[in-house]
């Protein structure tokens, strides 16, 4: 119904003027009333759903922004990973190269060399050789004789002496009161020479024989 059949029913004369001015329809104060909620509900919703754009926009913002942090502390992790790795490893082969000293340094028990520096630079071959691919396989006295031994089996000069050599040479140490591996030649008087010759009648004594006697 609009306003003017409303009229109308009141008894209200109806002019054209009148109809002019209201040619819309009734609308009662209860329908005013929520169509206005409608569109305070409208608005409402509206804001908040510009709020929560607005807060994700934010967020993203946010994350944006902390994307560098994030790049950096992923760059520090990974450079405290490979440090750590690195240590564990060094420690690994610390550990190993201390496990395979004291390995040789048993197997050198009942080896006698003709020298300390002999003896060290066949100990870090055969280590070098225990902690090396081509120890696959073998045993330490293999790979002990791969150093030692020539290509027919025999053994290289210089670097070995057999329990009599090795016992003769303790014996003259200790008359003429060097070490057993001072080169052969330090001076020796007429009787320290005989003596030491008794003791050992294998022993090759000529190198001390054109050597001036000690006075």
């Amino acid at each position: 119904m609009n306003i003017i059949d409303k009229l109308k029913t009141l008894g209200v004369e109806i002019t054209a003027e009148m109809e002019k001015a209201f040619p819309g329809e009734f609308v009662s104060d209860l329908e005013v009333q929520k169509k206005n909620d409608k569109i305070t509900t409208l608005e409402t919703e509206k804001k908040d759903l510009e709020a929560k754009q607005e807060n994700l926009e934010k967020e993203l913002q946010a994350l944006k922004d902390a994307a560098p942090d994030a790049d950096a502390l992923n760059q520090k992790i990974a450079e405290l990973t490979a440090t750590l790795e690195s240590e564990r490893k060094e420690r690994k082969e610390k550990d190993e190269k201390e496990r395979l000293d004291g390995l040789v340094t048993d197997f050198f028990a009942d080896k006698h060399f003709v020298n300390t520096i002999t003896a060290d630079a066949i100990k870090a071959q055969l280590v070098e050789k225990l902690n090396s691919d081509e120890a696959r396989g073998k045993g330490i006295s293999d790979l002990f004789d791969a150093i030692v031994k020539d290509d027919k089996g025999n053994y290289k000069p210089d670097i070995l002496v057999d329990d009599k050599t090795f016992q003769a040479q303790q014996r003259r140490s200790q008359i003429v009161g060097n070490n057993i591996n001072q080169p052969d030649g330090a001076k020796l008087s007429m009787a320290a020479l005989m003596k030491l010759k008794n003791q050992n009648p294998d022993m090759d004594i000529t190198p001390y024989l054109n050597r001036k006697e000690e006075k």
